[in-house]
């Protein structure tokens, strides 16, 4: 977050600077500006995979640039270029498609629903640490460079207070869970591989009300959809849910969305935009009710989280090709409030 912090003063900067020079004075903005970013520029570690993807060319040629307008009382003011060139360096915006939101779990154990974020190039894994929908701070975990290795679900599977990861070989079909402390890995556990690569994991969540997250499984081809009923880390059971084979229909997420004790499920139309629940009752849908459409399809629901104290969830929107992030806080099948997270990736 020191380099949003840093990006929010050098563009303060570019304001100083272009008031001081419309107002003729001694072009002090542009001199704090160069300063700035020299100062970024030469203390971030290139090694910072923040910015992987980001050339340092560009950062050098702006500079250069802001560095010739000393003196200069016809250039008023920093083109986008400039700034975006400064922007993309600071922030490393040359990895914003690889950063996908994977999960939302409480990470550092004080009650706030975080953001988990993965590379997926380079397999670093980050954390958005949130303050409700602010970002507080971040949190860097082990990297998992092979990229086999796909995050399925994000919960609280030994019930410690700290979130933990689900992890899926998308070549060999092995399972196993990250038990996490924070930043540490302090476990790892096998669960049984599934070999179909047809079997994916549709959401996480406590469908026998027994306070220990299940899995649900979605079958891409036929649209089956089975639990896993966990105890902690041990497969204690299985069950079914009723199928849906029409494949334009995706599993987005679980929780209790209608606040009637029982968790439920979230499902988007990938083709059309249409949400819809499945209000269940253990494995039986005895309802179902839609929530707004969004029919631009950029639009990817990339988590759900937990009801708050309130017993309202949240959905979490991701629009890969923008860089955008909404949160959406929900009352039932309305919208609450509607939260813009920054743009960037971490």
């Amino acid at each position: 977050m020191r380099h949003r912090k840093l990006l929010t003063t050098l563009l303060m900067a570019a304001v100083i600077y272009v008031s001081a020079s419309q107002a003729g004075a001694d072009n002090t903005g542009s001199t704090l500006f160069l300063s700035y970013c020299i100062s970024c520029h030469n203390t971030i570690p290139t090694s910072d995979p923040r910015l992987i993807g980001a050339t340092s060319s560009k950062i050098t040629n702006a500079i250069a640039t802001i560095s010739q307008m000393k003196g200069n009382s016809t250039l008023k003011t920093l083109t986008s270029a400039q700034i975006q060139s400064i922007s993309d360096y600071i922030l490393g915006t040359g990895m914003t498609t690889n950063w996908t939101i994977v999960g939302v779990g409480d990470f550092n154990g004080d009650g706030n629903t975080d953001i988990l974020w993965r590379d997926t190039i380079n397999g670093y894994n980050y954390v958005w640490l949130m303050s409700g929908t602010s970002v507080s701070s971040g949190l860097w975990l082990p990297t998992l460079a092979d990229n086999t290795w796909l995050v399925e679900g994000v919960a609280d599977f030994n019930q410690d207070g700290y979130a933990d990861i689900l992890w899926r070989n998308s070549s060999t079909g092995l399972n196993i869970i990250w038990l996490m402390r924070g930043s540490a890995v302090q476990s790892s556990i096998t669960l049984p591989t599934l070999s179909d690569r047809n079997w994916i994991v549709g959401a996480v969540g406590d469908f026998n009300g027994d306070k220990y997250p299940d899995i649900l499984w979605h079958h891409l081809v036929y649209g089956y959809n089975a639990l896993w009923y966990l105890n902690g880390s041990a497969v204690s059971g299985s069950d079914s849910l009723s199928a849906l084979s029409d494949q334009s229909w995706v599993v987005a997420g679980a929780a209790d969305m209608d606040k009637d004790g029982h968790t439920d499920l979230l499902w988007r139309n990938k083709t059309a935009g249409y949400n819809v629940v499945w209000d269940l009752n253990g494995t039986s849908v005895v309802n179902s009710f839609q929530l707004p459409q969004i029919a631009d399809t950029s639009w990817t629901i990339a988590a759900v989280a937990r009801p708050d104290s309130n017993g309202n969830f949240n959905i979490f929107w991701r629009n890969q090709t923008a860089g955008a992030t909404v949160i959406w806080t929900m009352n039932g099948s309305s919208i609450a409030s509607s939260v813009v997270l920054p743009t960037f990736g971490p």
